[in-house]
């Protein structure tokens, strides 16, 4: 059985704050998750989410929730369970500190050791080695769910869009915000210098791309691989430098790419 899923989470932290999930048969689940540390919510969250700390406060904690989200799934076949892009697995491991009951923590165990995150392979079908917004496509694929950064409808546009991208065969990519712009067009920086000992290497096939900094590599991304036009602010490097390190701590990939974090001599 296919499960369709998506978490918010507190901003710092990361803690889970709401699931939604929904199987391939269409039932649905949904609850706001009462974190560990009420201190770790931030206005940010409120205005992405619309989850206010009152409404939290007065929600099940993790242990009651994936309980239920555990005689929810049908164990009488294997489930596996689908998310849209690499922060997912960071969410359920930082929970995972905190649940106490054993059907908690075989939930989460279990979405944890067979979670597929597919956006890589929509920026394969896509023709682009970049992370295509999920709202963006559940727009090509006319899904009719509200985007609002609420956990179920997200997790129902992902289940839209996993069911309409199967078999697709683009030419090019529709989007063409997503295809790398030429190189005029492109953020000037540095050239590249030549790194002996890297702190941080991208991986894509036989491409690597070895960088002495985790700055160095944003630097390259933002220069490299953000969209045309794509809005650039004054955290922008620091927010990418944060992904990338995620990536190398998840083992997932970002912007098309593996990275890996060589050990220190």
């Amino acid at each position: 059985m296919k499960y369709f899923m998506d978490f918010e989470a507190t901003q710092f932290e990361q803690e889970i704050i709401s699931v939604g999930c929904v199987d391939e048969d269409g039932r649905e689940f949904y609850s706001l998750v009462k974190p560990h540390s009420m201190r770790k919510m931030t206005g940010f969250i409120t205005e992405l989410t619309g989850i206010t700390s009152a409404e939290l406060r007065r929600s099940p904690d993790a242990d009651e929730v994936f309980s239920r989200l555990y005689d929810f799934i049908d164990k009488s076949e294997r489930a596996q369970f689908y998310c849209y892009g690499n922060c997912d697995g960071r969410f359920i491991s930082v929970s995972l500190r905190y649940v106490k009951t054993f059907k908690a923590q075989c939930m989460l165990g279990l979405i944890y050791g067979s979670m597929t995150d597919i956006s890589p392979e929509l920026s394969v079908i896509f023709k682009t080695n970049q992370t295509i917004s999920l709202y963006k496509l559940a727009d090509y694929y006319g899904a009719t769910e509200e985007r609002s950064h609420h956990a179920l409808n997200d997790a129902k546009l992902l289940k839209h869009v996993y069911e309409h991208s199967r078999g697709e065969d683009l030419a090019e990519c529709p989007f063409p915000e997503y295809v790398r712009p030429y190189k005029a067009d492109r953020i000037p920086v540095s050239p590249p210098e030549q790194v002996t000992n890297p702190r941080v290497i991208a991986h894509l096939g036989s491409e690597i791309r070895p960088f002495s900094s985790y700055g160095k590599a944003a630097e390259w991304i933002m220069s490299e691989l953000l969209p045309k036009g794509a809005e650039i602010s004054s955290g922008t490097k620091s927010n990418i430098s944060n992904r990338i390190v995620l990536a190398v701590a998840n083992g997932n990939k970002y912007h098309g790419y593996t990275w890996t974090a060589p050990a220190k001599k």
